[in-house]
Parts: C-alpha cells; structure tokens; sequence
C-alpha cells in the first residue's frame, strides 16, 4: 500500500497541471499575458496555490479550440457577408505625363487665358 504525502491530495490522472512555462509553449503567448487571463478569469482551470500559478493541460487546450473556432466563425461571416467590389468606370489606365505634355499643356492655358475677355 503506498502513501500519498501529507496535506497533499492524490494526484489524478485524467487532470494534469502544468505551470506557466508549459502553459506558454500550449497558447504561444507572453507569460504576463497569460496569468493576466487567468487573473481576470478568461481561461478556465487557472488556480494560484501557494501564489504560483498552474493550469489545467485541457483546460489550456480547450481554450485554444475554443479561440480557433472563433475565429472560424468570423471568417466565414466575413465570406457571407462580403459584397462584391464595384468595378471602375474607367478601365483604360491614365497615360503619364512627360515634360513635353506639360509643357504643351502650359501652353495652351495660357492662350486661353489670354483669349479670355477681361471681366
């Protein structure tokens, strides 16, 4: 018959706790991230024994599934609710203006200006 150690509780198999460095590597987040979560109680089987905090390895999991399906949902409302662009008018692409353009432009606004009665 063995012992479980004094003041501790037996240990349960299909519960696993991991710490917050563990915890890190699962989300792929800051640590100061994650026990900020889990202070403001966004990630279900956080617990703070002894000032230290530690995590339930599904809980962590699930937490994961939960932020991944999420995101699953918005994208596809974004897919149904997506309006098809308007297309332009215009299709044909302006032409660049050179130097000779300009200038030739220049030219005839001033002729036009000067053409123009005095008002």
């Amino acid at each position: 018959m063995t012992r479980e150690p004094r003041g501790r509780a037996p240990a349960s198999p299909e519960r696993q706790r991991v710490k917050i460095a563990e915890a890190v590597s699962i989300l792929g987040l800051e640590a100061r991230t994650i026990r900020d979560m889990a202070a403001r109680g966004q990630i279900s089987g956080a617990a703070k024994p002894r000032g230290i905090w530690t995590f339930d390895r599904d809980g962590l999991q699930q937490y994961l599934r939960d932020c991944e399906a999420e995101v699953q949902q918005r994208a596809e409302s974004l897919q149904i609710n997506r309006v098809a662009p308007a297309r332009p008018t215009n299709t044909r692409r302006p032409r660049p203006l050179h130097a000779d353009s300009i200038s030739a432009v220049i030219e005839r606004l001033r002729k036009l200006a000067k053409a123009r009665p005095d008002e």
